[in-house]
């Protein structure tokens, strides 16, 4: 599991209140144990003394830590007053530091104690307004994002958002409803009828958010609190009590579950993907898009089963079950509107979280007559996974070297290496390849908090491949994939092209288990585990990666740019800085594929010539529609303007798949290079169904980035004035 997956692995399990549950109910009161008190001091000092800022818990401005863990608590702000929340900071402002560094999390019980007491009071309002009928005035409109908004300043205020929200709420009930369909032609009736079952399924939903706010144990409060401080400290540190622990160990050491393979994190309620594993169901469909929700889990055969509202975990295991078995997601799309939905029917699979391997392809792309055509190697690299000992499985640089042999065999001359959506992985693996494609040298160099530096760099050797290389990155490239992408880089070894950056992770994690420090307990208590951030990376030019990214030499329009999920979007993230870099030789100075700001400027030049033609058309209306849908905050309660625009929604979506089938008649002919692991008999190789033949099932995708690098390689060729380099696979 690369980084990415971690951090929403620690975050949903966290902010979720949702392992293991569950046996405090109603009434009765939470309270710290005597272990707590030994995992925060162990906490604290971890981060006041081993953290990359090294900074004492006084030195937090104060009531940052209240503001956050009531942010964390009531995101929406729909349940406290501004009175409660002056009452905490009132309260703790003055003593918090001094509770933690005396190993107490007693304020983060008392401030739960209220929210618990506040969201009973605000869901029994809820339950009696749902008795009567609501009724849903077309003037009106609610804005459901209410995050950094100000806190009600009295319960009347309070009762008008709600009551705006359970319209909201009906009226997507409405126009999700089969009876409502019925009622716009056999009249009131039939529409009465559909209004009383849209608000029975609503008290239902609310019924399950008020179960997942009273069934929570008393860790479960305790890791809210915890991360709420060291959130202040940056996104990737965070406390895991030992049932959080347990479970990420479980999964770890296995290395594999069955599912669809899809990261989930609580949302307000809602159930929303946040990363998406290479070679998974969910990736095969074409259909399951980072940001959006899933509401409903049909199990084969079965009935619809609403999870707004549920517990996270409870929601997983619907999802997960046993190898070959369907299950049907109903999804709202992120970019969609609220009553838009999608269903989607996938087969469950094992999901290799780190042996998801690289796949390539060699293309046949025409010249700009379109008379003769040239082939290009691809390589799709979904993770830096490392080894199991076994022949069959090297890890990735050993996969690669693979591929790049059979390419070369192909007399493929250039290589388009796919980071897209790769999350990381092992450092090693990244510096290796990193030394496939330099023959040596410099790759990144890591800072701890005390300023001591270490280069990480690989032995001088024979260029593995030496042809022209163009690296296709993403958002969503981050940590590994970022560490390779600045060494090629700054030694002008590739092009980057794709989105405009990536995500921005330039710090380093280590995971500390309190049962192997000091603080061990003799009685056999499992305590939990301290991550914290340690180092940051840099580039041998000495740049940070972190926040900003590996900037792309050619950029391409993506609805990536729309979705707040890079580092920088991260509140507390760490600062960009630099340090002093290393010297560096110029890589292939004077060979006829070197990089230089002169080519980098014709290629850019010759790209953007492109821009006119129908599918770059096709994509800038795609980003531009996403970011438009995106960016609404503003609902409509006019009914019939609402099944207006969703009619113009799904004709919007039809026109854009007839037209993305055409162009995909015209896509460039390719065959598959495998791995000999996947040639074996007995085994198939792990790749998307979209790298398969066509049963007509699946969607058609048409990847312009993936055209326009091919492409661009062809005018790199084109400009080398001594023929072309071949792979030179040693």
């Amino acid at each position: 599991m690369g980084w990415f997956g971690h951090r929403f692995f620690y975050r949903s399990l966290a902010l979720s209140l949702l392992l293991h549950a569950v046996s405090c109910l109603g009434d009765e009161s939470l309270q710290p144990t005597a272990q707590m008190h030994t995992e925060t001091l162990y906490m604290v000092r971890c981060l006041s003394g081993i953290h990359y800022d090294r900074k004492p818990i006084s030195a937090i401005p104060r009531g940052k830590v209240l503001d956050t863990y009531l942010e964390d608590l009531d995101p929406q702000h729909m349940f406290f007053l501004q009175s409660d929340v002056d009452d905490i900071h009132a309260r703790y402002d003055l003593t918090l530091d001094i509770f933690l560094n005396s190993g107490s999390v007693k304020p983060g019980f008392s401030v739960y104690e209220l929210f618990r007491k506040r969201a009973n009071g605000r869901l029994d309002w809820v339950d009696r307004v749902l008795q009567s009928e609501l009724n849903i005035a077309d003037e009106e409109y609610f804005e459901p994002d209410r995050k950094g908004v100000a806190w009600s300043e009295g319960e009347e205020a309070l009762d008008e958002i709600w009551r705006r929200r359970l319209e909201f709420d009906l009226l997507n009930e409405l126009l999700l409803a089969p009876e409502n369909a019925r009622a716009s032609e056999s009249g009131c009736a039939e529409s009465a009828i559909g209004h009383e079952g849209a608000q029975e399924r609503l008290r239902r939903r609310y019924g399950r958010f008020r179960s997942s706010i009273n069934d929570v144990e008393p860790y479960h409060v305790q890791e809210l609190f915890l991360n709420s401080v060291a959130e202040l400290y940056d996104p990737h540190s965070s406390f895991l009590s030992a049932a959080t622990w347990e479970d990420f160990q479980t999964c770890a050491l296995t290395n594999s579950f069955m599912g669809i393979g899809a990261v989930l994190q609580d949302d307000d309620g809602y159930c929303k993907i946040v990363e998406i594993y290479a070679g998974s169901p969910a990736e095969r469909s074409g259909m399951l898009h980072v940001g959006d929700r899933i509401l409903a889990i049909q199990q084969d055969g079965g009935e619809p089963v609403d999870i707004i509202g549920m517990r996270l975990n409870r929601a997983v295991r619907l999802i997960k079950g046993p190898k070959g078995t369907a299950v049907t997601l109903h999804l709202q799309p992120a970019d969609g509107d609220p009553s838009e939905r999608k269903v989607v029917t996938l087969v469950r699979d094992e999901i290799q979280l780190t042996a998801q391997r690289a796949r390539a392809r060699v293309y046949e792309v025409p010249d700009s007559n379109g008379r003769t055509t040239t082939s290009l190697g691809y390589v799709r690299l979904p993770a830096f996974y490392g080894g199991d000992g076994s022949e069959r499985n090297d890890g990735c640089c050993a996969d690669l070297k693979e591929l790049l042999i059979k390419l070369g065999k192909e007399d493929v001359r250039g290589l388009v290496l796919d980071l897209r959506g790769n999350g990381g992985g092992l450092l090693d693996e990244a510096v290796a390849i990193a030394g496939l494609f330099l023959g040596g040298g410099p790759v990144v160099q890591v800072r701890d908090g005390d300023g001591r530096v270490q280069l990480f760099a690989e032995p001088d050797r024979e260029v593995f491949y030496g042809g022209p290389l163009v690296l296709l990155t993403s958002k969503q490239s981050a940590s590994a994939s970022e560490i390779l992408a600045g060494a090629l880089q700054d030694h002008r070894r590739a092009l980057i092209v794709g989105d405009r950056s990536t995500y921005g992770k330039g710090s380093v994690q280590a995971l500390l288990p309190m049962n192997h420090s000091f603080l061990f307990l003799k009685n056999g208590l499992q305590l939990g585990t301290a991550r914290i951030t340690i180092q940051k990376w840099y580039r041998p030019s000495g740049d940070s990666i972190q926040r900003r990214g590996v900037p792309a030499d050619i950029a391409f329009p993506s609805t990536n740019d729309a979705l707040p999920f890079g580092e920088a979007d991260n509140e507390h993230a760490l600062p960009w800085d630099f340090i002093t870099g290393v010297t560096l030789r110029k890589w292939g100075d004077g060979a006829p594929c070197a990089l230089t700001d002169g080519l980098v400027r014709e290629l850019r030049a010759r790209s953007l010539k492109r821009r006119s033609e129908p599918e770059w058309q096709l994509l800038e209306e795609q980003v531009a529609h996403f970011t438009e849908k995106v960016e609404q905050k503003k609902f409509s309660f006019a009914i019939d303007d609402r099944k207006r625009q969703k009619e113009e929604e799904r004709a919007y979506r039809a026109a854009m798949e007839e037209r993305i089938k055409v162009l995909s008649e015209k896509d460039y002919v390719h065959r598959d290079v495998l791995l000999s692991v996947a040639t074996e008999e007995g085994t198939r190789p792990r790749r998307p169904t979209n790298w398969e033949e066509d049963d007509g099932t699946t969607p058609s995708k048409f990847d312009v980035p993936l055209r326009e690098s091919l492409r661009i390689l062809m005018d790199w060729l084109g400009l080398i004035e001594d023929g072309y380099v071949a792979i030179a696979a040693r």
